[in-house]
């Protein structure tokens, strides 16, 4: 069972700030119109969605991890606004000789493989650097992490009422 200062009482900064912006964004939800009918339901089903990740990615720094970067572009493009944000300056990375890189391609194509599958799978990693895309993964999943529990807490409190 859940209780009410189970929400608040968290060790995590990111899961208070997550539950404000997402009990916010529902309680927008609510007020804007009552939809009753299942195709307006479907509707309600992907503004919860967009709600739980656009709350997420504020949480998690808004635009100081990619993966949020791209979370809230997209969230922007869908509401057909215009996003821009400021450029980080990038950090230098020294190359690899072409003969070592040829070394390490045919050595781990196992690697690549997966690494050009968190790429589609972490918002905004189509780009990254395998070291890059190893960090902003492991965030993306502590976060999402925390959204479930986050989300587990509303449900178990609201299901006792």
């Amino acid at each position: 069972m859940a209780s009410a200062d189970k929400l608040i009482n968290t060790d995590v900064p990111e899961k208070d700030v997550f539950a404000l912006h997402f009990l916010q964004s529902l309680s927008n939800l609510k007020t804007q119109n009552p939809l009753n009918s299942p195709a307006k339901s479907i509707d309600r089903v992907r503004k919860i969605k967009k709600a739980a990740y656009v709350s997420m990615a504020r949480a998690a720094g808004g635009t100081s991890r990619l993966w949020s970067r791209a979370l809230l572009r997209r969230a922007a493009k869908d509401d057909n606004k215009s996003v821009r944000f400021s450029r980080r300056k990038r950090k230098v990375t020294w190359k690899i000789s072409s003969k070592r890189r040829k070394s390490n391609n045919q050595r781990a194509p196992v690697v690549e493989e997966a690494a050009e599958r968190l790429r589609n799978l972490v918002p905004g990693g189509g780009g990254m650097e395998t070291s890059k895309l190893m960090e902003e993964t492991a965030h993306y999943i502590k976060c999402l992490s925390m959204q479930v529990k986050v989300m587990q807490c509303l449900v178990d409190g609201l299901s006792q009422k």
